[in-house]
């Protein structure tokens, strides 16, 4: 078998994990929202109102220098981002705090509740205030931006008033000392008037646009129910694609396809709960019946050119379906007009005399250890189904000769051994000259070491997987196992699949109207081959009844 590659995964992959916890999901995506929108509405309802500031740039150095600065003229938004950090010192908010009359409120706390964002490419800085109270905000919205007007100008004014103060100093120096007609002093006192100019001109920034009411910004329980559904679906989606990483069960054959390299021959879904393993041979038609009649047209495809005449089934492991998986296509292969024989030969837990209703009789064990002749253990079975939906076109002798099932026996032998015989050899080689094709329930590939001895006498493998039981390290043996096989693979079987892919939906007809025209065939007059025709070997009523799950 070749060597098994990993891809990534696809949109298919993601979209078959969506569908797997959707229901996860949707939870989440409902919770989520009805928790944010609940906690909203019972929060504190909270008001902001804002002012608007207008920047004074004037360029003092360049006034005094004839030389333009770089910060004010080419980094405005710099500049900008500068005067919104000075807004939010706590001297302003003090100064806020007393234009407005609050003696009940902390600078901090002001600046707790408050923001100063400078406005994308202009030169305002909009003032924000939140509070329990809306009149309160917006009272303190206005005067925190009034604030900082008569903050910054101050700030402005304070180097040039240090300024002028000491030229006046030196000015009064000079005067002491009589040098008042010198260019000196002329100098300095031109310079003087300069300052005290720029000082009266000096213009600070100004309120824009007051504070005239406050709006409702917390809580807003649409937009967070809006946030909440778009968190719960990305917690809803990140739970599934977590939950899915961490489960080592194979939910999708897509996955066993890649890993083994074998094709998919058919999915079968679980049967209804109380109805008969065999469904296949107890008519009318239903889901499994349809999955099976696909399982039977693959496995003839599939064997087209190998031709391989005998088949083992075989899992990974126990509870896959292997068993009824077999049986199944066994009956299905046999209405064809092929005589087929199916074999047990999973001698731990031997379940075709069970499916079958075959009493406790001789078997392969008997034939191979020379202790029985194989007509004697091999029981004919009616493959016709109880209510056909057609009528027949062979025989129905021919019919009831077309399968036939030979048990696990009666004789005990060591398993392990018992397929190295040369008896086993020889039983199965008289099979081939009497059927033309040999179906074998073989134990599962990783629990008894006779199921892989049994691959060197067979002609090809059929493998069973049970979707949601076999698990990623077991899949992962069974590819080790299955590279030292002599005999190829045909594909394998999916069991478990769930009834909402669509692949068993086309084709069922209503219940009650099978049901009705089964009642109508079944009344009317039986010929006399009909009486003659058993409805199981083991001379049953036909309705076959397991006693036990399936392996």
């Amino acid at each position: 078998m070749e060597q098994h590659r990993t891809r990534g995964r696809t949109i298919a992959d993601y979209l078959t994990i969506v569908r797997r916890y959707k229901w996860l999901i949707i939870a989440t995506t409902l919770v989520v929202p009805a928790v944010a929108y609940v906690l909203s509405v019972q929060q504190t309802k909270i008001y902001r109102a804002s002012s608007d500031v207008l920047l004074n740039r004037q360029d003092l150095g360049s006034v005094l220098t004839g030389i333009p600065t770089t910060d004010t003229i080419t980094e405005p938004e710099r500049y900008a981002r500068t005067q919104a950090a000075l807004a939010r010192v706590p001297g302003v908010a003090s100064l806020a705090l007393k234009r407005a009359h609050v003696s009940s409120m902390q600078p901090w706390e002001l600046l707790a509740t408050s923001s100063v964002t400078p406005q994308q490419s202009t030169n305002l800085l909009t003032f924000a205030v939140d509070d329990r109270n809306p009149a309160l905000a917006t009272q303190l919205a206005t005067a925190y931006a009034s604030a900082f007007t008569k903050y910054k100008l101050r700030m402005d004014t304070t180097s040039l008033s240090r300024a002028n103060r000491e030229l006046q100093g030196r000015l009064n120096e000079l005067r002491r000392t009589g040098g008042s007609d010198t260019d000196a002093y002329r100098e300095l006192l031109q310079k003087s008037q300069d300052l005290r100019t720029l000082e009266l001109l000096q213009a600070p920034a100004s309120v824009v646009r007051v504070a005239t009411s406050a709006d409702q910004v917390a809580p807003r329980p649409v937009r967070n129910a809006v946030l909440g559904m778009a968190l719960g679906l990305m917690l809803g989606l990140g739970a599934a694609i977590f939950l899915n990483a961490v489960d080592r069960r194979i939910r999708d054959a897509e996955e066993i396809e890649r890993e083994l390299q074998i094709p998919l021959l058919a999915r079968l879904p679980e049967p209804h709960r109380g109805n008969e393993r065999l469904t296949i041979l107890d008519g009318p038609a239903d889901e499994m019946t349809e999955a099976v009649g696909r399982l039977r047209t693959s496995f003839d495809f599939a064997n087209a050119e190998p031709q391989a005449k005998v088949v083992m089934a075989t899992s990974a492991s126990a509870n896959e379906g292997k068993s009824t998986t077999i049986a199944n296509l066994a009956i299905a292969l046999a209405r064809t007009g092929r005589h087929v024989v199916l074999v047990d030969l999973d001698l731990r837990r031997p379940s075709i005399a069970r499916l079958f209703h075959l009493p406790d009789a001789g078997g392969a064990t008997d034939v191979a250890t020379g202790n029985a002749e194989l007509a004697a253990v091999a029981h004919s079975v009616n493959t016709a189904p109880l209510r056909p939906r057609v009528t027949p076109i062979r025989d129905a002798e021919t019919s009831a000769r077309s399968l036939q099932v030979v048990t696990a026996g009666k004789t005990r032998v060591d398993p392990g051994g018992f397929v190295e015989t040369a008896g086993l050899t020889e039983f199965l080689h008289l099979l081939r000259q009497q059927a033309e094709i040999i179906l074998i329930d073989a134990p599962p590939l990783l629990a008894a070491g006779d199921a892989m001895a049994l691959t060197g006498k067979v002609d090809a493998i059929l493998l069973v997987n049970r979707l949601g039981t076999l698990k990623r390290p077991t899949l992962h043996e069974l590819v080790r196992t299955l590279r030292r096989s002599p005999a190829p693979l045909l594909g394998f079987v999916a069991t478990g699949a769930e009834l909402d892919e669509g692949y068993f939906a086309y084709g069922v007809r209503d219940p009650q109207a099978t049901s009705a025209r089964s009642r109508s065939i079944d009344d009317e007059p039986r010929t006399a081959t009909e009486e003659r025709m058993p409805r199981s070997a083991s001379g049953g009523s036909g309705r076959w009844v397991p006693r036990r799950s399936d392996d």
